[in-house]
């Protein structure tokens, strides 16, 4: 785009879709599983056991049927056009075989790009003044140093404009 040309129009869902989940409340049940209370799998499972036993009565499903449910419908939301890609490790040649068996394995890694994730985020006009994009020095109460989060790091700080804003 030209410089100080409008950025394009945001589509934006209609009023009441919470696409991929059936209702405003589902989302926030997922949410508060997943991301608030970052509940286990198994104890994902049991609440909705549960909450489906109490609902019997009323002959009302729970909204999930378990946490592979509710992983699918988080997994299946529209992340702009950022596709899934799959990372395969390899077995190191030479391996020794008493390596441990995590070692001796191939896994897939399923990630989507963290940098059109981020652009994604940023260029979301909901999302305007969330992010404190700010790089700061995080100490624990005994004065030193915490490395808990990207903007507290050393890059963060040495890339930024001016390191008073750091502190």
């Amino acid at each position: 785009m030209p410089p100080g040309a409008p950025p394009h129009p945001q589509k934006s869902a209609s009023e009441g879709d919470w696409a991929p989940f059936k209702s405003e409340v589902h989302f926030q049940l997922a949410d508060l599983i997943y991301r608030r209370a970052e509940l286990s799998a198994s104890n994902i499972n049991l609440l909705l056991k549960l909450w489906a036993e109490s609902m019997s009565p009323f002959d009302t499903p729970a909204p999930f049927r378990s946490q592979a449910d509710i992983h699918a419908s988080i997994d299946s939301s529209v992340l702009g056009d950022v596709p899934w890609q799959c990372l395969e490790t390899a077995v190191p040649e030479g391996i020794s075989k008493d390596a441990p068996s995590w070692m001796q394995k191939s896994y897939e890694v399923w990630y989507r790009d963290p940098e059109a994730v981020v652009s994604a985020m940023l260029s979301n006009p909901d999302l305007q003044g969330q992010f404190d994009l700010r790089p700061f020095v995080d100490m624990n109460a005994d004065s030193t140093r915490r490395w808990s989060n990207v903007m507290s790091g050393n890059i963060a700080r040495r890339r930024s404009v001016s390191r008073f804003s750091c502190f």
